[in-house]
């Protein structure tokens, strides 16, 4: 095996400065890709992970901010987000009436990008529990988004109660953001 050894390597003016490896042939080692570099549609360029143990509640029939967020900041305008919210979702009923439910939406800085809702407005819904009941499920939203930016962008969760009783989040809530190559 011999060794070619120069200090830099670049593409000619009339490749548009691009080198390209012939297919079915690959660059191996541990290499390290500058910011102009491309990757192939599909490929994961970042994933960010946050996880909060927080507990919010939610009494309102009107969506309301979760305050379970996440940003990223894709760096080019045809990458993809695909994110995924996992978390514990507690209905209680209360007193007043038979039945609770809840419904949650993905917010992309201020746009509403994806609401979980079935026919009736609900995500998930408890029905004829005994008054002072509590019910959890487990719940993971998961959506992939085109934001055509490569500004900072903000993920959001965003939560309303419906029927009787409230609605809790309590953690662990993790949000998984992972860009992917356009």
């Amino acid at each position: 095996m011999s060794s070619l050894t120069v200090q830099n390597i670049q593409g000619s003016a009339s490749s548009s400065n691009t080198i390209n490896v012939a297919s079915g042939h690959k660059i191996s080692g541990n290499v390290t890709h500058g910011t102009g570099s491309v990757f192939p549609a599909g490929h994961i360029l970042q994933l960010l992970h946050n996880e909060s143990t927080s507990v919010v509640n939610f009494t309102s029939s009107s969506y309301a901010d979760s305050g379970f967020s996440h940003s990223i900041t894709p760096s080019a305008t045809s990458s993809k987000i695909f994110m995924i919210f996992d978390f514990t979702w507690y209905g209680y009923r209360n007193n007043i009436g038979p039945e609770v439910g809840g419904a949650f939406k993905l917010v992309r800085d201020s746009t509403d990008i994806k609401a979980f809702e079935d026919s009736s407005g609900y995500t998930q819904k408890v029905e004829g529990a005994a008054n002072n009941y509590w019910e959890c499920f487990r719940v993971s939203l998961t959506h992939l988004d085109s934001p055509s930016s490569t500004s900072a962008t903000a993920y959001k969760l965003h939560c309303t109660s419906k029927l009787d009783g409230y609605v809790s989040i309590k953690g662990p809530t993790k949000i998984t953001l992972m860009e992917v190559a356009g």
